[in-house]
């Protein structure tokens, strides 16, 4: 019996230095387009078309917008690719159990300005988490827009860092897990991928 699916392919348009911004200097970058291909047995066959294009920084790892390369680009007026979606999915993952606690504001406080060019404060912060408590909008959708132009290393970052948010309060919930579950379906994450960042996480906690 065959298998057929559909499987992103990344493929390099070009090469060179730019501004990081999440680096804050020059670094080396790769330009890269994806095509879905349809696939038999796992095996690329019938590319359908362009799902996205990202430049990723060779040093940090991080995917950003092509429109970073255009030619006086400031970095404090670009914002990475997915910073946007982190605050509101890492805001999110700590709503989901319904509580609020101190120990995974500071964990998501930590994330946003770790892979974000905006700094944020602690009242920018509880500004977002209210905002977030009214806004009844689903996290996968922000999501979803940006899977086709974040590489592996962009949606495994996400995910982990979903998880250090669920594991701040020391309490794994159920709705917690449903939600991590929800973003890496949105991200294009297969469940055995998922469990193998819980495995990696959870050894790294443990130890």
């Amino acid at each position: 019996m065959f298998t057929f699916g559909i499987r992103g392919v990344p493929s390099s348009v070009k090469v060179g230095d730019y501004p990081c911004p999440q680096c804050n200097q020059n670094q080396r970058y790769r330009h890269r387009r994806v095509r879905k291909f349809f696939t038999l047995d796992f095996i690329p066959i019938i590319p359908p078309g362009n799902a996205g294009e990202y430049v990723e920084c060779r040093n940090c790892k991080g995917t950003f917008l092509p429109k970073v390369l255009e030619r006086g680009s400031k970095n404090k007026e670009f914002m990475a690719l997915y910073e946007k979606a982190m605050r509101h999915s890492m805001i999110k993952m700590m709503l989901a159990d319904g509580v609020i606690d101190e120990n995974e504001k500071k964990v998501v406080l930590g994330i946003v300005n770790r892979f974000g060019n905006n700094h944020l404060t602690n009242d920018q912060l509880e500004a977002l988490i209210s905002e977030s408590e009214r806004d009844h909008t689903d996290v996968t959708q922000s999501l979803k827009q940006i899977s086709s132009s974040l590489n592996d290393h962009g949606k495994e970052t996400m995910s982990k860092c979903a998880l250090h948010v669920a594991l701040a309060d020391g309490n794994f919930d159920p709705s917690e897990k449903k939600r991590i579950a929800q973003m890496g379906t949105a991200l294009g994450m297969t469940s055995s991928h998922l469990k193998g960042i819980y495995f990696e996480i959870f050894q790294q906690n443990s130890a």
